[in-house]
């Protein structure tokens, strides 16, 4: 049985793992680098204990903790993904398959056995397993966007919130008649209800779109086809594997069977053990 995870997309789920970490690592530098900063301009016996280098480390470590953790969930996530495709075109190869000889029960007009005929019936399952295929080779921004959206609702939803509180908090502090509590509070009733409207708009975002499918190129569609052939050869010639050991088998016993008569012994006791062994080895091979 062939891998879940092929070998061949190792380069993409490395790939897509790495610019997750990168991102991350990003993000949390910013601010890292920012309170560090902060530190040492307005407190003396940080900058008086802490030199360079030591600054350096308490503003990469945090960026580089992200990148380590987020870059092993998405490569985990990926995997994952890939896996349930392998999984997916295995099932449609064998639905296929089952398909075909139907067909072949009921004389059907057009020859099952067609790969014209098995590619619109790969085509047809691509298309009904919650996926939108989007014209062309690559996604445009909007579809890239919106994927990320549903597939990361939360990291979305703080590239907003924190941002629009923060805004709402800068609009407070600039009116001086207010007292710092009283700001406070503004900021966190108006800070809860963007929050909310915020959350209730990428969950039903990420419901509408888990609901229609993700977006996908023709060109990813194309490959699932191409990967559910290659599924087809390998289990056709697994198949053909299987049927000449059996025929070998039925050859040997037959011969033994002759000997057997030959020689007055009908039991077989002579081949007896022999054929347990062939009985063992055929049913390994059915169980691979």
């Amino acid at each position: 049985m062939s891998s879940l995870t092929p070998e061949s997309r190792r380069a993409e789920a490395t790939s897509e793992a790495a610019n997750e970490g990168y991102v991350n690592g990003l993000l949390t530098l910013i601010p890292s680098s920012a309170a560090v900063y902060m530190m040492t301009q307005r407190s003396a016996a940080f900058a008086r204990r802490t030199n360079f280098q030591s600054r350096t480390a308490l503003a990469i470590m945090p960026a580089l903790l992200v990148f380590g953790v987020t870059s092993e969930l998405k490569l985990i996530h990926k995997m994952n993904e890939i896996a349930q495709e392998s999984s997916h075109s295995r099932e449609t190869v064998e639905w296929a398959e089952r398909q075909r000889f139907q067909a072949q029960l009921q004389d059907a007009v057009i020859t099952p056995s067609d790969p014209t005929h098995l590619t619109q019936l790969y085509k047809q399952s691509v298309e009904n397993s919650g996926v939108r295929i989007v014209p062309g080779d690559t996604l445009s921004p909007y579809h890239t966007v919106a994927n990320y959206t549903a597939a990361n609702p939360i990291k979305v939803l703080a590239a907003m919130a924190v941002p629009s509180v923060a805004w709402i908090f800068y609009g407070r502090s600039g009116k001086e008649h207010l007292d710092f509590s009283v700001k406070l509070l503004h900021t966190r009733v108006f800070g809860q209800f963007a929050t909310l409207s915020l959350l209730l708009g990428v969950m039903g975002y990420k419901e509408y779109h888990d609901n229609l499918g993700k977006f996908i190129t023709q060109k990813e569609a194309d490959r699932r086809v191409a990967e559910m052939h290659m599924v087809r050869e390998a289990l056709m010639e697994r198949l053909e594997e299987q049927q000449k050991v059996e025929q070998e088998y039925r050859q040997v016993l037959k011969k033994a069977h002759e000997e057997d008569l030959k020689e007055g012994n009908n039991h077989g006791k002579k081949h007896k053990g022999h054929k347990k062994k062939l009985d063992h080895g055929l049913q390994t091979l059915r169980q691979e």
